[in-house]
């Protein structure tokens, strides 16, 4: 996820050093070796990071869940939505139609997954458990 969220993180930060006035200007990147060292660079100077009420109003906001073919008119009287942050769906029970793919939040947030509403959040599937084969014998 950060991979994917470094090029626009050294986006943003040169453009908050360009709006401040910043007398000395922000590094670039001469090779694409040193890429990586620059954006760290402006990543340790500029914070960017987002609170856990602002991630989960980010989701909230931006989730497309109510038009899912999984979705059930239970979830909405239940206010649940944003599974991809919450986890599985306490009504949500068969998976037919998964739009995962299609979410802002999962380009912006870099995901990886689908089904979230009845396979647990992003954070459960980052889990090692929970991307290992099942032995067999």
């Amino acid at each position: 996820m950060l991979k994917r969220m470094l090029p626009w993180l050294a986006v943003a930060a040169a453009a908050a050093f360009m709006a401040c006035g910043e007398e000395e200007p922000a590094p670039v990147a001469e090779t694409a070796d040193e890429a990586p060292e620059v954006v760290n660079a402006l990543i340790e100077e500029v914070e960017v990071e987002m609170t856990e009420e602002e991630k989960m109003a980010y989701v909230m906001e931006n989730c497309i869940c109510p038009q899912c073919p999984s979705w059930v008119p239970e979830a909405s009287e239940k206010g649940e939505g944003g599974y991809c942050a919450t986890g599985m769906s306490e009504c949500i029970v068969d998976e037919v139609g998964c739009i995962c793919a299609e979410c802002p939040v999962t380009a912006e947030m870099g995901l990886e997954w689908g089904y979230y509403c009845t396979r647990g959040s992003a954070a459960e599937m980052m889990e090692p458990a929970a991307t290992e084969e099942p032995a067999t014998e």
